[in-house]
């Protein structure tokens, strides 16, 4: 009977266990996640607040991932590379 009780315990503390530090983490991250955005909007009204009337800044933003152009769109176009010499303008 005591081995019973004792493994039963055992398990339902490793079972809180188990838990309590999926919940952790998880709490962990978002927290993170939400001072890393407070952190970007407070620099990026810092840099605001120091501009001068009529200056402006272009802040780059989520580039589009995978934007490819099909192979069939287009033709291909064979080109000679030309130098330009005394020879070829006439110029003297």
């Amino acid at each position: 009977m005591f081995w019973k009780v004792l493994i039963i315990f055992l398990a339902v503390i490793w079972f809180v266990g188990l838990i309590l530090r999926a919940t952790f983490s998880r709490f962990l991250r978002r927290q993170t996640e939400a001072y890393q955005r407070a952190a970007k909007e407070a620099q990026r009204q810092a840099r605001t607040r120091n501009k001068r009337e009529g200056e402006v800044t272009v802040e780059a933003t989520r580039t589009a991932a995978g934007k490819k152009v099909n192979r069939g769109v287009g033709e291909y176009v064979e080109f000679e590379e030309i130098t330009v010499t005394e020879e070829n303008t006439g110029k003297r």
